[in-house]
């Protein structure tokens, strides 16, 4: 009977690990303490967002393209955060070894969730910032144009749905581009805690996710391009978030109204702050995959770029865990709603917003119960 056995050539010896930047000798310390309090960071997170999740998913809610839109947003910040956990979390069913706390290798399972997870991190992540962009567009367009037939159209049951999705699939695309060339590659050196490489036990498989050099010209492009998509919504929001205040001003003007309404307020505030949080979420990690691409030949820049990138996924859980605390304070109807859900309330008669349908039927709107 024969048997089947790996032959090594014995003539070739394994190759060195390549380094395309300088970690500083804190780095592995200041990250493994980041990540502990990331993994606490999105139990908390996720706790908030589930709560979120209900309240949003509220008959009394989903009548309104803002509540349905910040639904999407939740279910996507809610993927993201579990994802997150899975990808970098130390309490992670990961095991180090003995002589194994400076290694860069990883298991074949943390391989594939390095490949294939952070993708649908990154997709969800990058789709929930697009939704908030699209958000504070209808806002716009619907000050611009409160009478428009295509806009109270806009406020079908089924058009914030397909929203979702063909953002969703079409980032899932930016994202299976930006992820294509990685391979899985079994390693036979790791690094120790003396900055040395040594050679790995064949018996040890550990593995890296890697970009092949024959494609790493085409990948440094097309990360390039990524970093550019990923910091574009960033850049629209605070040109809408100005042109929502002045269509708000000429409105008002228009009315004669000298005090603006409260819900005025609460809409810009509201526009204000999505453009702010996502500013934080969006432009350092998308100017970071930019500058690691475009400045090839700067070891240092790359090194800022890389830890920016690293450090970057703590915004994610923190503008996510604040959707829910700016709705309730901003927002009369999602306070009532929350409020009425947990008991917190009497049972009184509100009156909520049900947006124009494209029929013509008399409807009743409360401007003070919106956004």
């Amino acid at each position: 009977m024969s048997s089947t056995t790996t032959v090594i050539p014995t003539t070739a010896a394994p190759k060195d690990i390549v380094t395309y930047v300088d970690i500083p000798s804190w780095f592995n310390d200041a990250f493994n303490l980041f990540n502990y309090i990331l993994a606490i960071l999105q139990f908390i997170a996720v706790a908030i967002t589930l709560t979120h999740l209900i309240i949003l998913t509220r008959k009394d809610l989903r009548f309104n393209t803002i509540y349905r839109m910040m639904l999407g947003i939740c279910i996507c910040d809610l993927i993201s955060q579990v994802l997150g956990f899975i990808a970098f979390s130390p309490f992670w069913i990961r095991s180090v070894k003995p002589g194994q706390e400076c290694y860069v290798t990883v298991t074949y399972q943390d391989a594939l969730i390095n490949k294939y997870g952070v993708g649908v991190l990154d997709d969800t992540q990058r789709s929930a910032t697009w939704l908030g962009l699209f958000m504070a567009l209808y806002r716009v367009l619907s000050v611009m144009f409160p009478m428009s037939q295509k806009m109270m159209g806009l406020s079908r049951s089924w058009v914030v749905p397909l929203v979702v999705v063909l953002t969703v699939l079409v980032n899932g695309l930016v994202s299976i581009t930006a992820m294509w060339n990685h391979e899985i590659r079994r390693q036979w050196k790791d690094f120790s805690c003396d900055g040395t490489q040594h050679i790995l036990p064949e018996t040890e498989e550990r593995y890296l996710t890697t970009v092949p050099r024959e494609k790493s010209d085409l990948h440094a492009k097309i990360t390039f391009i990524y970093g550019i998509i990923k910091a574009l919504p960033s850049l629209i929001e605070p040109v809408l978030a100005v042109l929502l205040i002045l269509e708000i001003r000429k409105a008002s003007k228009r009315r004669q109204i000298i005090k603006k309404s409260e819900e005025k307020d609460n809409t810009t505030s509201f526009i204000l702050f999505i453009t702010m949080s996502s500013f934080l979420l969006e432009v350092p990690n998308g100017f970071s995959h930019f500058a690691f691409s475009y400045f090839e030949n700067s070891p240092l820049i790359r090194t800022i770029a890389y830890l920016i990138m690293c450090f970057a996924e703590i915004f994610p859980v923190i503008n996510s865990s604040s959707h829910p605390i700016v709705c309730f304070f901003m927002s009369t109807q999602y306070r009532e709603t929350a409020k009425s859900l947990f008991g917190f309330t009497k049972n009184e008669k509100l009156i909520f917003v049900e947006e124009c349908k494209t029929k013509t039927r008399s409807t009743t709107k409360t401007a003070r119960e919106s956004f």
